[in-house]
């Protein structure tokens, strides 16, 4: 059910995002930004996955641990109670902090390839 709401959200992200890249890239000023945030959208989709995955693993972990192990009923229904919680708003945080750090890792990554890009053109010059 998370998901219904947030994959449109995240496609709705990228539409924006895209769209913001097209405006900065028509501008001279504006490609080396327009390079950040396409860059951007790139790092934010392993990081939504990445971040989604480790939280279902994070949200079945009690309900596998609880199978191999008979804790008391009431250790039982805590452990219940955090998967259930964890699986219905983990994905809300989880998809939030994956896009932002994946954006901001692949902002970083187009960033220093290039400076790189620039230090190596302005040595050769």
């Amino acid at each position: 059910m998370a998901y219904f709401l947030i994959l449109p959200a995240y496609l709705l992200l990228l539409i924006v995002l895209g769209v913001a890249a097209l405006v900065a890239r028509m501008t001279p000023q504006g490609r080396p930004l327009s390079r950040c945030i396409i860059g951007g959208m790139i790092g934010s989709v392993p990081g939504i996955i990445l971040a989604n995955v480790l939280v279902t693993l994070l949200g079945i972990l009690p309900v596998l641990l609880a199978e191999h192990f008979a804790p008391p009923d009431a250790v039982r229904q805590f452990l219940a109670i955090c998967a259930g919680a964890t699986l219905l708003l983990g994905p809300f945080a989880a998809s939030a902090a994956g896009v932002l750090f994946g954006f901001l890792g692949g902002c970083g990554f187009v960033w220093r390839r290039w400076n790189r890009r620039e230090s190596v053109t302005v040595r050769s010059s």
